[in-house]
């Protein structure tokens, strides 16, 4: 799969020298916000993992393939195929394209949130997609920041530096409904328990799952965002990542 990333364009500040730096965390604990934030401040390449994993479980949807059940998917050698032959690029602003198509906002729809969980546990989807992150991760000279589930596990075991931004499952429910309902309070009420259910639902999925399950990656340092808002968040990493020894 051909990826394409974006470099923010502010320059590196002196303490950080070419890191290679793997953060790590379950749904919707902020980590992609907060790695990409972490990386236009420290002007490094950035690349949300996740993101390849949503554009193919969008465009397995759209293609009509079954992605219901990731222990036994009927359609697994076509999506695995799909992940192979469908290139993937990412524009300077965080946009995600797929085959030549534009999934925009549809790559946080109910569907992907639902279904992407199972397409991540395929084997051949996963092996597919690791690879090319690893060559993403070795062709950046300037050093970057690459988020996920099986960062510091599995892609990038060797990485300089590996961060764990966790919450608990309510905090990051929470967090969610404020995002699809910043203006609804009753709806983010009504929706709470709905929205839970699922958070911890994808958690099970993520954790018990055969290939590459998420964990706390050994050597990691843990973040715990449940009394952070985000600029704190943002801050504890760059600080994090400032203060690391690397290799010269």
């Amino acid at each position: 799969m051909e990826t394409i990333i974006a470099r923010a364009p502010i320059p590196r500040p002196g303490p950080v020298i070419a890191p290679v730096v793997a953060i790590d965390g379950p749904v919707a604990s902020g980590k992609s916000s907060v790695g990409q934030a972490a990386a236009r401040r420290l002007g490094l390449a950035f690349l949300d993992t996740g993101l390849m994993y949503r554009a193919l479980t969008w465009l397995a949807l759209r293609r009509g393939l079954s992605v219901d059940d990731a222990g036994g998917c009927a359609d697994a050698d076509a999506i695995i195929n799909l992940a192979h032959r469908s290139p993937v690029a990412i524009a300077g602003d965080g946009s995600i394209s797929i085959a030549g198509c534009h999934p925009g906002d549809e790559l946080h729809s109910p569907a992907v949130n639902r279904n992407v969980s199972a397409v991540s546990a395929i084997s051949g989807v996963r092996r597919a997609l690791v690879a090319r992150q690893r060559d993403i991760a070795g062709d950046s000279a300037g050093g970057i920041i690459m988020v996920g589930r099986d960062i510091g596990t599995v892609v990038l075991p060797d990485a300089s530096l590996k961060l764990y931004i966790d919450a608990a499952p309510e905090t990051r429910a929470r967090r969610r409904l404020a995002q699809m309902y910043p203006d609804d309070a009753s709806a983010v009420a009504d929706h709470y328990d709905r929205i839970l259910a699922d958070t911890i639902r994808r958690d099970g999925l993520d954790s018990r799952r055969a290939d590459s399950p998420l964990r706390i990656p050994d050597g990691a340092t843990v973040i715990n965002t449940d009394h952070l808002d985000f600029d704190a968040t943002v801050a504890a990493v760059v600080d994090a990542i400032r203060t690391a020894s690397y290799p010269r």
